[in-house]
């Protein structure tokens, strides 16, 4: 009769086929290839964008850091609820601009709501349907006609598929959030998140560094344009005042 290894031995076993597996991925990898300056220097390149994508409460793809727009992710869970409705609404004068985008990630993995998903999604669509009639207000301001609803992102994270991406490998009871620039990387993180005026002021001033950085293409291409035609884009609504949340 064929005898089974002990659980120890098994788990040595395996412990050994994961390490020997690691290091022929890494062997297998390819170094990112420096770059080299004009004045000689050799630099290292930068790596390739790693594309963030999730599932919302809709049951919409989305990729979280899109290109070409501020984006502010809030992580929250069910103790940082009240602080993730003070952030949402710090941001509301920024709501409806087409630089600027807000996704909220709710860690669930260790909460009871994990047992009925489809009631938890279906309070969260709830939710959105009611900020979208006080976001319509800041919509209009920013010249923006469309639903509020449209652009409302909420992604329930229920088995940790989405926080450890983020870097968020352990649950928190703070607000934690990480704001993405127009170029899809990350640029400051917070792990917790308790002043809103700060929060505001960090935020506007990336839309504002993203607005100027695409007056002065379009200044530039006016100058090279030559005889052309070109319509100029359609400049951005100006920026808010900062406000008190």
């Amino acid at each position: 009769m064929r005898r089974l290894p002990d659980p120890v031995s098994a788990a040595r076993m395996a412990a050994m086929a994961g390490c020997a597996f690691l290091f022929t991925a890494a062997a297998q990898v390819p170094a990112h290839p420096a770059a080299v300056s004009n004045s000689g220097t050799i630099a290292p390149a930068v790596p390739p964008l790693r594309k963030l994508k999730a599932v919302d409460a809709d049951n919409h793809n989305i990729l979280i850091n899109k290109p070409g727009v501020i984006t502010l992710l809030l992580g929250t869970s069910e103790d940082s609820q009240d602080a993730a409705r003070a952030a949402g609404e710090a941001v509301y004068p920024f709501r409806g601009r087409l630089d600027f985008q807000l996704i909220v990630v709710v860690d669930l993995r260790h909460s009871i709501a994990a047992w009925v998903p489809s009631v938890v999604l279906a309070k969260m669509r709830s939710n959105l349907d009611d900020e979208a009639l006080a976001l319509k207000p800041y919509f209009l301001k920013n010249g923006n006609k469309s639903n509020p609803r449209s652009t409302s992102y909420v992604i329930a994270d229920f088995s940790g598929t989405i926080c450890p991406q983020l870097g968020w490998t352990e649950s928190s009871d703070d607000l934690r959030g990480i704001l993405f620039g127009a170029d899809g990387r990350e640029i400051e993180r917070w792990e917790k998140i308790d002043d809103m005026a700060k929060l505001q002021n960090d935020v506007r001033a990336a839309i504002q560094a993203l607005v100027d950085a695409n007056l002065a293409k379009a200044a530039a291409a006016a100058k090279t344009q030559g005889t052309k035609l070109i319509q100029p884009p359609t400049p951005p609504p100006p920026l808010p005042p900062l406000t008190s949340p």
